[in-house]
């Protein structure tokens, strides 16, 4: 549905393509033949910015050549004539839908989804670059593609279960931005692989785009204060609206590779952490977390309370609801109620079976209702019942389940919404 103007032209090698309405972004890939048989060829990338496109090509210039010293570096060319040796290719990244993503929401789109800049603003972030959706799909696949490159010599090489390493990669690119609320001082950081880590790092971090790390920090920025406010109420004392409690707990549901628990604890603003998700990566984080990345690089934290790991099936209701049980009423019932808990979910409902997300608010809000325990809930998901931004239907599925709407701040993307909640008691409900 796009006019596109092409040009070719086979003299020399030359092959051109140029997209009449969204302009060009050329790369000249130079090939020149090695004049003894076992040298490498020599490539040359030349990237001219003209359009969004390019500059995303540009930025990504690291992992694209990561990814192609590991995989052609070694190779051998076999020697070619002078007059054949140079193959230029010129390529256009404009896309076949002119469509910029975002564009159809906002009040004056009559959407319930804001647009990416109304919902950066709301948290304080600079918003996402326009980009088309193909664009956004195309960078997130290159990530994907370069993951195994980046951790080819990683010791500890985390499994990238339900996208959570790529995650990590974009938090540690946010959480170098010393400009934004979710600058963490290179916690993330510290949790990838030596020498591949450096292309997300202080130096480089200016010259990716703002596209998916962008709107990840929108939820982490969310999120991060929405704790921080809780933890604030809990410190208040008994006139809070968070009841008498004196201790926090943060128990995140699904944390993947997050290190939002280790944040709030190298802070000493929580006094137990607790993590649940699946085995594998469970295991996977231990390591992160272990003397051989996390506690090396950040050898204070080994005086401090890292937070609990637990492996468990999310889809397996029964089993996480016997481990919130294990864990809230953990020692004496007189100290039960020195607690505060915190149920933090972030991109994890997405991911899960219909019905489990529902299920598992439900189990949470139970879990403390039924015991007479206080409580709060943390969103930056996607809830069920609720395909939109529509505050009222939001508020009903988190009232079937036990919670009493706060906060409601809608964004676009997969995990749309973000929320706070306090506990709804039994006779609330």
């Amino acid at each position: 549905n796009y006019p596109v103007e092409r040009t070719h032209s086979r003299g020399n090698g030359e092959l051109r393509t140029r997209a009449s309405e969204l302009g060009t972004v050329t790369c000249d890939l130079e090939i020149c033949a090695p004049r003894a048989h076992n040298q490498s060829g020599i490539i040359m990338l030349h990237c001219m910015r003209k359009t969004t496109s390019a500059w995303i090509a540009l930025s990504l210039l690291p992992l694209l050549v990561c990814s192609f010293h590991t995989t052609c570096g070694t190779r051998d060319i076999a020697p070619r004539p002078r007059t054949s040796s140079s193959v230029r290719i010129a390529l256009a990244l404009a896309v076949a839908n002119k469509e910029i993503r975002g564009e159809r929401y906002g009040v004056a789109n009559n959407s319930t989804i804001p647009t990416p800049e109304e919902a950066a603003a709301a948290v304080g972030v600079r918003p996402s670059i326009e980009a088309s959706k193909k664009t956004w799909q195309r960078v997130w696949r290159l990530h994907g593609s370069a993951l195994p490159f980046l951790h080819t010599f990683d010791s500890c090489k985390p499994a990238d279960s339900n996208l959570s390493l790529r995650c990590l990669w974009l938090k540690a690119l946010a959480g170098n931005d010393r400009s934004s609320p979710v600058y963490d001082n290179g916690l993330y950081f510290d949790l990838l692989p030596p020498f591949s880590r450096t292309i997300v790092g202080r130096r480089l971090r200016w010259l990716y785009p703002r596209l998916h790390h962008a709107n990840i920090e929108m939820r982490t920025a969310f999120l991060d204060k929405a704790v921080g406010n809780f933890i604030s109420s809990v410190r208040k004392g008994s006139d809070s609206p968070c009841g008498n409690a004196k201790l926090v707990r943060l128990i995140s549901i699904g944390a993947g590779y997050d290190a939002r628990s280790v944040k709030f604890v190298e802070r000493g603003a929580i006094d137990e952490a607790i993590e649940i998700d699946l085995p594998q990566v469970i295991k996977a984080k231990e390591l992160l977390l272990g003397p051989k990345r996390l506690l090396r690089r950040r050898p204070w934290l080994n005086e401090m309370s890292m937070p609990t790991l637990i492996g468990a099936d999310l889809n397996q209701v029964d089993d996480v609801n016997r481990i919130l049980e294990g864990a809230l009423k953990s020692g004496s019932k007189e100290t039960w109620q020195d607690w505060h808990t915190i149920f933090v979910f972030e991109g994890v409902m997405i991911y899960l079976n219909e019905g489990v997300p529902s299920k598992l608010l439900e189990i949470c809000s139970s879990v403390l209702a039924e015991n007479g325990l206080n409580g709060s809930l943390c969103l930056a998901d996607r809830l069920e019942n609720s395909p939109g931004g529509d505050k009222d239907l939001g508020g009903a599925e988190l009232a079937r389940n036990g919670w009493d709407l706060i906060d409601w701040s809608p964004k676009p993307g997969l995990a749309r919404h973000m929320l706070t909640a306090r506990l709804l008691r039994v006779g609330d409900r």
